[in-house]
This record gives C-alpha cells, structure tokens and sequence, in this order.
C-alpha cells in the first residue's frame, strides 16, 4: 500500500464553457496523479469550486488505497495475499468486495472460454513480468503450471462467505480486472458529488469519463500506436463511458533477442500470440471492459467478435501485427478516426 506519490496537481481557470451539460457550473479544473495497482492514475475534474474539486480527488485516491489493500496480489499484506497464503489449507472467510471480485473473475473465465484465467497467479510470478526478476521459465516449470484449470479448484460458500483452494497450485491474480473495478467505484462516489460537473479519470491508459467536455461535446479519446512509442494510433469520441486497452508494448522484456509481453496466455503458459497486437473495448463497466479487453487479446480477431456480439453496450476495436483494424458492428458509433 504505501505512502501516496502526488506527481502533478495543476488548476486552471477556463473563462468560457459553451453548453454544459454537468449539474455545476463548470469554471475550473483540477488534475492530479497518483500511483496504484502498479500503474499511474491520473484524475480531472471540472466544476466552479477548486477546493471541493481537489478534496474529492483526494477521497478517491483514499479509495484506491483501499482498493488496492484489498485484491492487490503484490502488496504482501493485502487481504488477496493472505487469501493465497492460507486458502489451500482451509476455507477462509473474506471481504464482501474481495468475494465479489473473485466471483467476477470467475464469471469473466466462463465467458472468455478459460482465457482469463484468476487463478495462474503462480505462473505469473514465474514470469515476473514487470519486475527485475522477468525471465523466461524453463519448460519444466512452465509446464507444472498449464493444463490446471485452476478456477474449477476454487470454491466459493456465498452463504458463509468463505473462499477455498482445492489444489495448492492454485493462486489467484486479479490484475486482469482489479483496475477496472476501482475505476468503477471512484467514478460511483464522484458522480454523488454535485459540485463536480464532468471528468476524465486515467487508470493507466484505462480511461473513464465522467459526463460529455464542458461545451456539451464528446471527450476525444486517443488510442496508443502499438508500434510508435508516444504515437496514436487513432481517436475516438465517448460521452460517460470507459475505454480499456490490453497491447503487447505495455509491459514486456527481451530475452535472446525476443520480446515476450505480459498478458499470458493460460493454455501455454506463454505470452499470447493471437495475431492482436492491441484490443480495444469500449463500454459502461470498466471492470467489464478491463476484463473483455485481456480476453479479446487472448483469443485472437475472430473470437473475440464473437464474444463481444453476444454482450450488449460493449463494442471494440482490434489491431493486428499488420497494422490492420477490425471492429464489432456497433463500434462506428464512437467515431472513430485513423490517425495514419
């Protein structure tokens, strides 16, 4: 958990908004960023009062600490750590929001087919992507870990509110959700906030709006160029949605000349190498999104289009190693534009 890192806090007064749309006058707007869940998180928001602005920037930063007390799988005293640590021993009574998480990791694994898979935290701690200790497994160790379907050895008592490991190989990671949920219950609390008329809350390139811009418009949203460092690739435009991105240029090292990314794939125990170099999913639900966009990234163009035509109110957008860009049938709502 730690100490709060603010990196940037800047106010600026704005002398004219055209056609607001948000229940405050919006004169004014405050930005400030934090670290959680091992990623940057920066939050805007506009309205007439800057010190009730920066208050409920600070409440929601206090959520995230929370939060991320709660479901991180890094933080060794977080309640998901000690979860791992004990529940292949015994049934272990949790939180209401780590058993809520946990069944919707679940669900999330059922939907994706087993692509999403909770319970490979072991295997990706083998890899330690992200960390200084990233390298490639042996085959040996690798290997012990596929073919588990572990999320079939966890057991959930909805009465007593207990979770249960049948196998000890099982560790559960929530990574593939835990910034979407946070993103959802920050924006839940800011939107009870009257004072705040729109925002724009940025959890590591997952991005939420709150409300439309401030002249009535949509928010310009822009898509990372999974080849050019600090290039888009395109824009689009979202009114009081999410946006949620899963690419291979996020996190990833070389070994031997190969760059291996981190989003596994549980069938490998590799990364995945679906031919989408980048899945885009735009939606209500950020946890949902969160969990679509890994999915859709893991099981290649043809599925993940499948899947999202069966879900209403989620639409995405998938880049190939080509450069190539293939959308769901709903997504030319969100209009978007190539920037190249």
């Amino acid at each position: 958990m730690g100490k709060r890192k603010i990196i940037m806090a800047v106010i600026f007064s704005v002398l004219f908004f055209g056609g607001c749309t948000g229940r405050q006058r919006q004169t004014t707007y405050v930005t400030e960023t934090a670290e959680y869940f091992g990623t940057v998180i920066t939050i805007t928001l506009y309205g007439e009062d800057e010190e009730s602005l920066k208050k409920s920037i600070e409440h929601a930063f206090d959520e995230c600490e929370r939060l991320e007390s709660i479901c991180s799988a890094k933080l060794p005293d977080s309640e998901l750590c000690r979860l791992n640590q004990t529940a292949a021993e015994s049934a272990v009574e949790v939180s209401k929001e780590l058993f809520f998480l946990i069944k919707e990791g679940l669900y999330y694994h059922r939907l994706s087919g087993g692509s999403l898979d909770i319970s490979i935290g072991k295997m990706i701690d083998l890899w330690g992507i992200g960390t200084e200790h990233a390298r490639v497994p042996k085959d040996t160790e690798r290997e012990a870990l596929i073919g588990l379907d572990g999320c079939k050895n966890i057991i959930l008592d909805e009465e007593e509110q207990t979770i249960q490991y049948t196998d000890k190989l099982v560790q559960i990671d929530l990574g593939g959700i835990a910034k979407g949920y946070a993103a959802d219950k920050v924006k839940e609390y800011l939107i009870e906030q009257e004072h705040i008329g729109s925002g724009i809350l940025n959890f590591g390139g997952n991005v939420m709006a709150i409300g439309e811009k401030t002249d009535g418009t949509a928010w310009k949203i822009g898509l990372t160029d999974p080849q050019e460092k600090g290039e888009l690739y395109g824009v689009l435009m979202i009114k009081d949605q999410c946006v949620v991105t899963s690419g291979d240029y996020e996190r990833y090292f070389i070994e031997d000349g190969k760059r291996y990314h981190h989003i596994l794939d549980p069938a490998t125990g590799y990364p995945a190498e679906s031919g989408i170099i980048s899945a885009t999913v735009i939606g209500d639900r950020a946890i949902l999104c969160d969990a679509l966009s890994t999915t859709c990234f893991i099981v290649g163009i043809e599925k993940a289009i499948e899947i999202i035509e069966t879900l209403d109110g989620v639409e995405c957008i998938l880049v190939d190693k080509d450069m190539q860009y293939h959308c769901s049938s709903g997504f030319s709502q969100y209009g978007f534009t190539r920037s190249y």
